[in-house]
C-alpha cells in the first residue's frame, strides 16, 4: 500500500506545475531559509525583541527535533524509495532514473519533522491566525513534495508530521511555562502551567486577541466568572433598544429591578422604542410609571433601526458608566454587576458579554453570528468571540465620542478601538437565555448585510481621516498601467510603425487612463468632505417624539440604594 500510494502521488500528479513547485518547497536554501527569515521579521517588528527570543525558542524546538530525527534514522535504518525502487518513479528534473546514496535512511522524514514542528509551536504560543494556516499549509506540501520527489514513502512522512507535532507541542508548552523570560506579549508573566492541563485543554492558553491575557484555572471553561473586587463610586446607566417586544415589556424591567435591587449605587433605566407597531410604547409607558423617574421611556418618531435606538439611548444617558443589553430577554441583567466591576477595577473602557453557551437556532442565528465574527475579527483587527452580543459596558466618556450610523452597532468594538487603545477592551462570558416572547429579527440575511457593512467599516478605520489615501492608490494604480500601455503602443508606433488603431489595448489603456483621473478627483473630493464632516456634527440618526412632560435633570430621576 505505501508503494503504491507512493507512486500514484508520483506518475498520477505529474505536471511541470507540480514539478516546479515541490521543489521548490522541498529545499531548504530556496524556501525555508527565506520563509524563516520572514518569520523571523515579523516577530520582530510584531513583538522587538520579545518575537526574536519567540523565533529562538522555535528555532531549538526544531533544531531539537532534527537531531530526534536522526537518531530515529539511524534506529529504524529504512531506506527511502529513491534507493529502493527508483527503477518505477518518475525522476524529476531528469529523463533517466537515478538512485540515491544507500545511507540516507527515510524514517523518519526530517522535512515533514522540522515543518509541523514549526506550525505547532506557533499555533499553541502565538495569536497569529494567518500564519497559523500558511505554516500548516506548508508543512502538507512539504510533506507531499517529498513523497511526489520520491524522497520518502507516505509511512514515513506521516511519521515525520506526528513526530514532528509532538515535538512543536512540548516546545511550545516550555515557551509558555517560561513565557516571563520570552516575554510574550500575550500571555500572563507570572502563571505557571501544568503539563497535563496544557495537554487536556492547548488552545486556552492564547486568545484571540494579542491584548486580552488569560490565566489558567482548574476548569478550562469556567462556567461561574471569578468574583470581581467591588467598584469605585458611580453612576450607572442602563440603556435597551425595544422593537415590537410587548411581551417582554413588564418580565424586562421586572427582571432589571431584581437584579439591580441591592445595587450600591445610582443607576437609571432608558428604554427605546423603536417605532413599534404592536403597542410596546403604550406598555411601556405604563410599565415605566410603575416603577418611578429613574426609569425613563424614549419613544423613536419611527423605525430607525436597532443602531440609531441605541444611539438615542446613549446620548440621553447620564451616568458615568453605561450598559447595554437586548429588549428580547435573552441577555441576563444578573451580569451588568459583574461586568461593571470588571470595566472600573480594570482600568478598561469597554467590557463585551460572550454568550459562551448560545441557546439560538443554530442554523439561522448561532452558525450566521460565528461567520460574521471571525470576518469582523480578521478586518477590523479587534478580536472577539461575539461581537454581535448586546451585553456591553462602556465607559461614558468614550462611547460618546462614538457615534452610530445605519447597522453598524455590531463593529461597536471596532468604533471604540479608534478613540482607546485595544488593550482597554475585553470581554466576559455572560449568560444567555432562549427566546420566550416574540420572534427574532435577525437571520440569514444579516451575515450579508454584515459583509456589506465591513466595506464601510474598513474604509472609516483606515481612511476616515485621509480617504485621499484610499482613492489615491487606485488612481495611481490605474494610471501606472494605463501610462504602461500607452507606453508601450507609442512605441510600438513610433519604432515600429505598428497598427494600432484597432488594438483592444488602446482601449484598456485609455480606459485606465480616464479612472486614474477620476480616482484623483474623487479623493480631493472626498478629503474636502471629510472637512466638512469634522467642521458639523450636530446631525442625529434618529428623531424623538416630543412629549409634554418636563425636561430631565443631571441630579433628579435616579434610583439609589435606598430609594
Amino acid at each position: 500500500m505505501d508503494e503504491k500510494l507512493l507512486l500514484w502521488i508520483n506518475q498520477g500528479w505529474a505536471h511541470p506545475f507540480w514539478d516546479g513547485l515541490f521543489w521548490w518547497v522541498s529545499e531548504r536554501v530556496w524556501f525555508a531559509f527565506p520563509l524563516a527569515a520572514l518569520l523571523l521579521y515579523f516577530s520582530v517588528r510584531r513583538c522587538g525583541l520579545a518575537g526574536a527570543r519567540l523565533f529562538l525558542a522555535m528555532v531549538l524546538t526544531i533544531s531539537a527535533g532534527d537531531l530526534l530525527g536522526n537518531q530515529l534514522k539511524r534506529g529504524f535504518a529504512e531506506q527511502r524509495p529513491c534507493y529502493v525502487m527508483h527503477e518505477q518513479m518518475r525522476n524529476v528534473g531528469s529523463a533517466e532514473p537515478r538512485q540515491c546514496a544507500p545511507y540516507t535512511t527515510g524514517m523518519p522524514s526530517n522535512h515533514a519533522l522540522n515543518f509541523f514542528a514549526a506550525a505547532t509551536f506557533i499555533a499553541l504560543v502565538t495569536p497569529w491566525r494567518g500564519w497559523h494556516l500558511l505554516l500548516f499549509a506548508v508543512a502538507v506540501l512539504v510533506g507531499l513534495s517529498r513523497i511526489y520527489l520520491g524522497k520518502h514513502f507516505p509511512s514515513q512522512v506521516l511519521a515525520g508530521a506526528l513526530i514532528g507535532a509532538t515535538v512543536g507541542w512540548l516546545g511550545a508548552w516550555l515557551a509558555l511555562r517560561y513565557r516571563a523570560a520570552l516575554g510574550l506579549p500575550w500571555a500572563t508573566p507570572a502563571a505557571t502551567v501544568p503539563l497535563s492541563s496544557f495537554i487536556r485543554h492547548p488552545s486556552y492558553f492564547f486568545s484571540r486577541a494579542p491584548s486580552a491575557a488569560k490565566v489558567m484555572n482548574s476548569d478550562p471553561h469556567p462556567t461561574v466568572p471569578p468574583e470581581q473586587p467591588a467598584a469605585p463610586p458611580h453612576r450607572l446607566s442602563l440603556v435597551i433598544p425595544l422593537y415590537n417586544e410587548r411581551e417582554n415589556v413588564a418580565p424586562l424591567l421586572a427582571g432589571i429591578h431584581e437584579a439591580l435591587a441591592d445595587y450600591p449605587h445610582p443607576w437609571e433605566l432608558i428604554v427605546v422604542d423603536d417605532g413599534s407597531s404592536d403597542g410596546a410604547a403604550e406598555q411601556l409607558a405604563a410599565e415605566a410609571g410603575r416603577y418611578g423617574d429613574h426609569v425613563r421611556a424614549l419613544t423613536l418618531q419611527r423605525n430607525f433601526g436597532q443602531t440609531a435606538a441605541m444611539q438615542a439611548g446613549i446620548d440621553a444617558a447620564r451616568g458615568d458608566v453605561i450598559a447595554t443589553l437586548d429588549g428580547d430577554l435573552q441577555n441576563d441583567p444578573g451580569d451588568i454587576p459583574r461586568l461593571v466591576a470588571q470595566l472600573l477595577a480594570g482600568d478598561l473602557d469597554l467590557v463585551v458579554g460572550w454568550r459562551q453557551d448560545r441557546q439560538d437556532n443554530v442554523w439561522l442565528r448561532t452558525i450566521p453570528s460565528r461567520v460574521a465574527n471571525r470576518l469582523i475579527g480578521k478586518i477590523t483587527g479587534v478580536r472577539l468571540h461575539d461581537y454581535g452580543c448586546s451585553l456591553k459596558v462602556y465607559r461614558a466618556s468614550v462611547i460618546k465620542e462614538v457615534r452610530l450610523y445605519g447597522e453598524m452597532h455590531r463593529f461597536i468594538p471596532a468604533w471604540v478601538s479608534v478613540r482607546t487603545a485595544p488593550q482597554r477592551i475585553r470581554e466576559a462570558i455572560v449568560n444567555h437565555r432562549a427566546r420566550v416572547h416574540g420572534e427574532s429579527k435577525y437571520g440569514l440575511s444579516r451575515t450579508f448585510r454584515v459583509m456589506v457593512d465591513l466595506l464601510s467599516v474598513y474604509f472609516f478605520l483606515r481612511f476616515l481621516t485621509r480617504p485621499g489615501h484610499f482613492f489615491g492608490r487606485i488612481g495611481l494604480a490605474c494610471g501606472g498601467l494605463g501610462a504602461l500601455a500607452l507606453g508601450y503602443l507609442f512605441a510600438q508606433k513610433l519604432l515600429l510603425g505598428a497598427h494600432i488603431g484597432t488594438r483592444p489595448l488602446l482601449l484598456v489603456g485609455v480606459l485606465l487612463v480616464l479612472m486614474a483621473v477620476q480616482f484623483l478627483t474623487t479623493g480631493v473630493l472626498s478629503e474636502l468632505i471629510t472637512r466638512i464632516y469634522f467642521a458639523s456634527s450636530a446631525s442625529r440618526p434618529y428623531v424623538v417624539r416630543a412629549d409634554g412632560s418636563a425636561p430631565v435633570t443631571d441630579e433628579a430621576g435616579w434610583r439609589t440604594p435606598h430609594g
